[in-house]
């Protein structure tokens, strides 16, 4: 296949460096970005398969392509991508919308969906949702003290945790409930979704719970042993730490429901013991599904959960795990459900292939790249930035700024914008006249923007305060003292 390159004139050289063999044309600009049809108007593609263009490029593409009869296609966006691009170019359908390496992520998620989902036959379901055999891990997320929600509450809470992928939802009872509490939440958690568990070792909460159509029971051990007098073939997940006497359990237990889940319980004080725990019943009983706790472990590490998640969703599918369980009781553990999914089906996806869970086209990098792009020396005639000290109040007023839910909120004693984007909230702003000086302008946009890095990384955002990123912030400061 012919391919021709095009390019603008400041990432010449990358282009080139890169070009896997292809031609390259630098089209009369400096930014790459900037090309449109117009630049291709006197350069003959007739005699290429494929033309592609920078991956930012916003021109008539389609409508080139139709005239000329040659494939003009989006490109990478960075030229370091190229070689990636063309090693798949002939199993891709290039866009001419959505740039080549975004393409390429997007089809290597769905491959991986695909093939996850192929495989998905469980031991048994839960109200649909197969469990254990060689179905990918299922996540179970805990509604902590679901009976002392309202019913607004519970349901936020419900469609956020189905939202962020939660296969099947657990009401935790306190040790404080009444029984009409029980019934109602779960009657609003199965109006909310299909699978459905009871976390509590009450044997009353149990038989209500069962009563009002729960779908899974947590947690039966010898201590509340009496309470299978209440189980109708609902899912059982039995609790023990010793694997003997799970075991024994498990064969107890199923004299009441085929659906038996075993717990050996993941221990933060005793980590290691307690996973070989795991894979000591899992030698024992190749069959039974068995639930993870991840959110033992998450709760009780001062760690961002992404990293954490990632790797206890691996050691759970090494271990022969079927079901993953989180909750996000704190703020340092929220995304823990939608973290759990996604390495749920990267581990599935990397056993299934054989190969490390990486380059599947889902990733939990979110602060760390994979990728480090080759920097830009800093000219010669390059001036030192200089902070000014100088402050000037615009005459026109000033802006409260915070965030609420998933929105950033813009205050002025003239209008009041909300929106998730800086530049949205900017664009308004600017539109409706509300900033006077460029020095105001370029504050708003300063904070803002770093409301809007807060919102996607759920952290707090306090205007005029810098965002928190410790050791990050340590290591900086350090760099800069040298």
């Amino acid at each position: 296949m012919k391919v021709l390159l095009v390019t603008g004139r400041l990432a010449e050289g990358i282009v080139k460096a890169n070009s896997a063999g292809c031609d390259v044309h630098v089209a009369d600009v400096d930014v790459a970005a900037f090309i449109t049809e117009k630049h291709l108007s006197s350069v003959d593609i007739s005699r290429y398969d494929l033309v592609l263009v920078p991956g930012l490029a916003k021109g008539r593409w389609r409508e080139l392509e139709r005239r000329t009869g040659t494939k003009v296609r989006l490109g990478p966006i960075h030229a370091y991508d190229i070689p990636k691009v063309m090693e798949r170019i002939g199993s891709v359908e290039l866009s001419h919308e959505v740039p080549a390496d975004r393409l390429i992520d997007m089809n290597r998620e769905r491959e991986l969906v695909e093939l996850v989902e192929s495989v998905e036959k469980g031991v048994f379901d839960i109200n649909g949702v197969e469990i254990g055999g060689t179905s990918r891990m299922k996540v179970v997320a805990e509604v902590v003290d679901a009976t002392e929600l309202d019913r607004d509450q519970l349901a936020g809470r419900i469609e956020y945790y189905l939202e962020s992928g939660a296969d099947i939802v657990d009401l935790g009872v306190p040790l404080s409930f009444s029984v009409e509490d029980v019934r109602r939440v779960v009657k609003v958690a199965k109006d909310c979704c299909d699978a459905v568990s009871v976390d509590t070792f009450s044997p009353r909460a149990i038989r209500t719970a069962v009563e009002s159509g729960v779908d899974m029971v947590m947690s039966i051990s010898e201590k509340n042993i009496r309470a299978l007098d209440h189980i109708e073939g609902q899912a059982v997940v039995v609790v023990e730490r010793n694997v003997e006497r799970l075991s024994w359990l498990v064969d107890l237990v199923r004299t009441k429901t085929e659906k038996v889940i075993a717990d050996p319980v993941l221990d933060m004080d005793g980590f290691v013991p307690s996973v070989l725990r795991y894979a000591e019943f899992r030698r024992r009983d190749p069959r039974t599904p068995v639930l993870f706790g991840a959110g033992n472990v998450t709760e009780l590490f001062d760690a961002d959960s992404i990293g954490v998640n990632a790797l206890l969703a691996l050691i759970a599918e090494e271990v022969g795990a079927s079901l993953l369980f989180t909750t996000e009781a704190s703020p340092k553990t929220r995304g823990s459900i939608r973290e759990l999914r996604i390495a749920s089906y990267m581990v599935k996806g990397a056993r299934l292939k054989g190969t490390p869970p990486k380059d599947l086209g889902m990733s939990l990098l979110v602060l760390k790249e994979k990728v480090r792009f080759p920097e830009a020396e800093v000219p010669e005639n390059c001036q030192k930035a200089v902070e000014s000290k100088e402050f000037h109040r615009d005459p026109l007023g000033d802006f409260r700024i915070w965030i609420s839910g998933d929105r950033i909120v813009c205050s002025h004693e003239k209008a009041c914008v909300h929106g998730k984007t800086a530049k949205e909230i900017i664009d308004t702003v600017l539109r409706m006249g509300l900033v006077s000086r460029l020095d105001h302008a370029g504050y708003l946009g300063r904070e803002l923007k770093k409301a809007e890095i807060a919102l996607k990384l759920k952290k707090n955002y306090v205007q005029d305060e810098e965002l928190n990123f410790g050791y990050y912030e340590r290591d900086l400061k350090d760099e800069n003292s040298c």
